[in-house]
């Protein structure tokens, strides 16, 4: 398979962003510069290639943040914390097959992933099935020491997403994605319920505020983001 590095050579930089790094990444073989949106995303600079890392998520610090455990303010330290932690080490990454969703590659970093794990600064992230045993083993090392966002303790459900059913017109029922502790699968939740923006949405012990996508910038974001 190409790595990223690979497809970027192949691809014109005409009117990527300019961004200045933050940090730095060996990406399949090579140290490229980044910009680290979170702990969990980041851009290639110069290029403007956007990566999604696998096998874990790190709590938002913009838009739709996290109400549980120890409470708002200190989730959103502990989610500035947590890419903080990424700009600080080169870590070694790989791409991987598929796709990182919105137009993101998907890409491993082990340590970082088991870094951000044991410290309670992330949780497993699984779709269509569990997470993998050596990540739900790094994550109870941290819910077992109450550390980062588990120092008041693990909810039963952890909301990842959030969406309202009237996001789209037309639309009888939406979902929203609920991780669940034991097996780290972020399963679809269904509905067919209205969120108003920047309202707390709240399941199984956690809350997530919702902030429409098309609420999070501009001239049309949304009034708790003002």
């Amino acid at each position: 398979m190409m790595g990223l590095i690979g497809m970027m050579l192949g691809v014109a930089t005409a009117g990527a962003p300019e961004i200045k790094a933050n940090g730095s990444v060996v990406l399949d073989g090579s140290k490229v510069d980044v910009y680290w949106d979170d702990g969990d995303t980041f851009m290639v600079v110069g290029n403007g290639t956007k990566a999604r890392l696998d096998g874990f998520n790190t709590l938002e610090s913009y838009g739709p943040v996290h109400r549980f455990g120890p409470g708002e303010d200190a989730l959103f330290e502990i989610a500035k914390l947590a890419g903080k932690t990424a700009m600080e080490t080169v870590w070694t990454c790989t791409t991987q097959e598929g796709s990182g969703g919105y137009g993101r590659s998907r890409v491993a970093c082990p340590e970082l992933r088991k870094t951000l794990l044991q410290a309670g600064l992330a949780h497993v992230f699984s779709v269509g099935g569990p997470a993998d045993d050596a990540g739900l083993a790094d994550q109870m090392i941290a819910v077992k020491a109450g550390l980062g966002m588990w120092k008041g303790g693990a909810p039963e459900g952890l909301v990842t997403s959030v969406h309202s059913v009237d996001e789209k017109p037309d639309q009888a029922s939406t979902y929203n994605r609920v991780l669940n502790l034991k097996t780290g699968e972020a399963a679809k939740h269904s509905h067919s319920q209205i969120h108003a923006a920047c309202s707390w949405v709240c399941q199984q012990g956690s809350c997530l505020l919702y902030v429409p996508y098309t609420q999070r910038y501009g001239s049309n974001k949304a009034e708790c983001l003002k």
